[in-house]
């Protein structure tokens, strides 16, 4: 048995029947001391056979992140990148979401009641933290009915 197939097969164990991305994989495989040209090898050959899906894995992280939890765009894609997640597929997850002035919107409706529930400054502290810039902050307040 080769070293990738050794590779491989260790990855399967490991996965079972979770979700997982390609990057947590490799870091995996990393620290069972494959070295990085046969932990490359072996999560490309799961990635081409659909063992490994980082669209399905990047949706996992999504998971908790709308409603009273939405974060912007780039909070997400640093979320996605920080979870193992493939650039080029965190790239092609982002562009399917929402701008971040609709779910700046949405993130403010879902916590707060009414304007009149809370206040201006800590509507747009609570957009900030979560990533959204000033200006979109402002201008989902203002959009707010």
């Amino acid at each position: 048995m080769s070293d990738i197939d050794s590779a491989v097969n260790c990855a399967i164990k490991h996965i079972g029947i979770a979700t997982y991305s390609s990057g947590k994989i490799f870091e995996y495989l990393a620290r069972k001391g494959f070295d990085e040209d046969i932990c490359n090898k072996a999560v490309a050959h799961l990635v081409s056979t659909g063992y490994i899906d980082d669209i399905k894995a990047s949706r996992k992280v999504l998971f908790n992140r709308s409603g009273k939890k939405q974060e912007s765009r780039n909070y997400i894609y640093n979320r996605l990148i920080a979870a193992g997640i493939a650039p080029d597929c965190a790239d092609e997850v982002l562009s399917t979401l929402d701008s971040d002035e609709v779910t700046c919107l949405a993130m403010i409706k879902a916590n707060y009641d009414s304007k009149e529930s809370v206040s201006y400054e800590d509507c747009i502290k609570l957009a900030i933290r979560r990533g959204y810039t000033l200006e979109v902050a402002r201008r989902s307040y203002d959009q707010w009915d």
